[in-house]
């Protein structure tokens, strides 16, 4: 892994090279434009609520070409995103966007991909709590990246570079280069990160009847690659054509050890469990992502036609080797070795048809559909000591089609939307034995949103929506397996899952850059987890449980100076109803998370920005979460007439971020851990390139040339 990332490394800086020498000729020419900037402003445009969208530009943050397309997120005030990669809206699970291409990536694997991308290249972000009839019914909320276009002909690169130091070292380089001309644009991503996560637990566990204390040590290291080329061809003012591909290697690989403690008389003449843990973890897979665009506008702007193909593939093979030394006094036993290889194959075609109508009497009428076909391999084999044991096959063909009808006006001062969609999922699966089974979901998933503006600063918006979330084909498969990052817990899927239906209402008030929001979520098969005791062994199984949440969202986002910037994000949340037949439901309280961000605009290029965020002790009926809490600090420093801006970057500063989960029904399990999150961080930036001077002359726009005509 270490080797392919010097490689991936050697490549950056040969490109960037290769770049600086062409472009070296021209360079009194580059970037004049951003040489006048003398510093930040921080200002009120840098939130937008409209139409059910809160618009976010990096203009809002103090130091946003220091950060990544993660922190941006994190620190924008509107969402809430966690350590372990989870973003929620409103406390509703959010799909992630980039320039209208869906990242089917979730956690820490999401997490990674969003660091990759610096946030110097967003124009702006698009919070959307109750996405509209065009998304899939499964997307309970959204965040829409859009990334910026150039309005300069020519070349420009932008370099970034960092180096991180926690008890190990973290590095990571990203090269973006843009070229623009009058038909075309070009747009390449190159970024590369490995990062060395040392992960400390200590738990207790029953297993035989007896407790077990379990100090427990984990090294990560992980390696994420982007590769991506964005070509966009605009033939004339009506048609644009764009073509987008992508490639995405992964490297994980972990070493766990375990040991609950050394014999003594007393243990062993209880015949305690004595035991040590070892097991290598390995993950090594890619992705691949092609996608073509085809957009239409009449003269007159009123009527559009989006045409979408895309094409991903994902390849994963995984291998979890693990070996049990038991106590036998006076000594240990070598127990046996288990190796547990799987392999993932995802192969998905999509095609989406979107077609907008404008009129003055009805409003924008929307309409289209949807087609995918995915199938997916999951081979498993299990040996003890290289013979084998256990084995799943399990194939799966999904088809889905959807149609959905939406339309929206504004009434004076009221905006409405009412959308409606329908989608059928037609899934095959076959197993190993050649067992088949066939499943159909039919239904209609509507939603409606209406916003009205009381005045310029002040508006109202209450929302309805629908939704269905089918299970990933993971949770389906029943196989007992070891969890790869647990000494003592086995994992398995659930043959019987039904896909969760969820009701979603909100109500939010808008005041100038402010937010209050609240809401109910109600689902009668929401899909959670539990550990259960089956024989002598702890797993953790996945099953349909029912579920009603009631929240609050609070965002404050005030600019003083257009220097000062303070944002705070809150959310409180409680659940009356959890419940899951055969279990009795334990202790439920508030929840209650916090995130402030304190910026800063210094003189001279510097900026400062300090980002706290704490959570309370929560229990939801069945589990303890601890408290935890993250201080960092971010100073940056922008040097204009090199185009350079240097940053130092210092997080976890309280070593607050650990982890708590406490079984509260009547089962042993406990988990004390914290992933060493802290690390100092040195980084930079740089943009060059032999751009003109001159912007590139906008065309009128269609409804200007209609203007023109009449007047004619």
């Amino acid at each position: 892994m270490i080797y392919l990332h010097h490689i991936t490394s050697r490549a950056l800086i040969l490109l960037s090279s290769l770049i600086v020498i062409l472009t070296s000729a021209q360079q009194k020419d580059t970037l004049k434009n951003e040489k006048k900037i003398d510093e930040i402003k921080i200002t009120r445009s840098a939130v937008k609520f409209k139409n059910g969208k809160i618009i976010v530009t990096p203009a809002g943050t103090a130091t946003a070409e220091a950060s990544n397309t993660w922190e941006f997120i994190k620190n924008s005030g509107y969402a809430d995103a966690s350590e372990e990669g989870t973003i929620k809206i409103k406390q509703k699970y959010t799909t992630v966007y980039i320039n209208d291409r869906k990242l089917r990536l979730s956690g820490i694997e999401l997490k990674n991909y969003l660091e990759s991308i610096p946030a110097k290249l967003i124009k702006n972000i698009e919070v959307i709590g109750t996405p509209d009839s065009s998304y899939p019914a499964d997307e309970q909320s959204v965040i829409k990246i859009n990334l910026v276009n150039s309005n300069m002909e020519g070349l420009k690169l932008g370099i970034g570079s960092s180096l991180g130091f926690t008890k190990k070292m973290n590095m990571s380089q990203n090269l973006n280069l843009n070229y623009k001309s009058a038909k075309f644009e070009i747009n390449t991503l190159l970024s590369s990160t490995h990062s060395n996560v040392l992960t400390e637990v200590n738990a207790q566990r029953e297993y035989k009847n007896n407790i077990w204390d379990i100090a427990q040590n984990q090294d990560i290291q992980k390696s994420t690659n982007i590769y991506s080329l964005l070509v966009n061809y605009f033939a004339d003012k009506r048609n644009k054509f764009s073509i987008y591909g992508e490639y995405n290697p992964v490297n994980t690989q972990s070493e766990l050890n375990a040991d609950n403690g050394l014999p003594t008389a007393e243990r062993v003449s209880r015949k305690d469990s004595i035991f040590k843990y070892n097991s290598m973890f390995k993950d090594l897979g890619r992705s691949t992502n092609v996608q073509a665009n085809y957009k239409f506008e009449n003269d007159s702007a009123t009527q559009k036609l989006t045409v979408q193909f895309e094409y991903s593939n994902a390849n994963r093979k995984t291998n979890n080797s693990f070996r049990n030394y038991f106590y036998q006094q006076p000594s240990y036993l070598d127990g046996n070795r288990i190796d547990d290889s799987s392999s993932r194959n995802i192969n998905m075609y999509i095609g989406n048809a979107n077609y907008t109508m404008q009129t003055k009497k009805w409003g924008t009428w929307s309409a289209g559909g949807r087609f995918s076909y995915s199938d997916i391999n999951n081979p498993i084999n299990i040996t003890v000591n290289d013979v084998d044991s256990q084995e799943s096959v399990q194939n799966y063909s999904e088809k889905q089609y959807a149609l959905f009808l939406e339309g929206q006006k504004e009434f004076n001062k009221t905006y409405v939307r009412l959308g409606m969609r329908y989608e059928s999922n037609i899934t095959n699966f076959f197993d190993q034995d050649l067992t088949s089974n066939s499943f159909k979901i039919d239904g209609f998933y509507p939603n409606i949103l209406v916003q009205h503006s009381f005045s310029d600063n002040f508006q109202a918006e209450t929302s309805y929506k629908k939704t269905l979330i089918r299970p990933d084909y993971f949770l389906l498969n029943q196989l007992r397996r070891k969890n790869s990052d647990d000494s003592m817990l086995y994992t398995s899927g659930n043959i019987n899952l039904r896909p969760q239906v969820e009701h979603e209402v909100d109500l939010s008030l808008y005041y100038k850059n402010q937010m209050l929001s609240v809401g109910m979520n109600y689902s009668p098969n929401y899909i959670s987890t539990l550990i259960v005791k089956r024989g002598d062994y702890l797993v953790q199984e996945y099953n349909n449980f029912k579920m009603m949440t009631l929240y609050a969202s609070l965002a404050l986002n005030k600019v003083f100076n257009n220097k000062y910037i303070v944002k705070n994000y809150s959310t409180v949340n409680y659940l009356p109803i959890m419940e899951f037949e055969g279990f009795e439901k334990g202790k439920t309280n508030f929840a209650f998370d916090n995130r402030t961000v304190l910026g800063i605009i210094l003189k001279k290029g510097y900026a400062a920005e300090v980002s706290y965020s704490f959570s309370t002790d929560f229990y939801d009926g069945f589990f303890k979460h601890g408290k935890t809490n993250n201080l960092s600090i971010t100073l940056q420093k922008k040097i204009p007439h090199l185009n350079l801006t240097t940053y130092l970057v210092v997080t976890d500063l309280l070593r607050g971020q650990k982890n708590y989960d406490e079984a509260i029904y009547p089962i042993v399990y406990k988990n004390s851990s914290y992933n060493d999150s802290r690390s100092i961080r040195l980084g930079l930036y740089w943009t060059f390139g032999n751009q003109k001077l001159k912007e590139i002359k906008k065309e009128d726009s269609l409804m200007d040339d209609l203007k023109n005509r009449n007047r004619k």
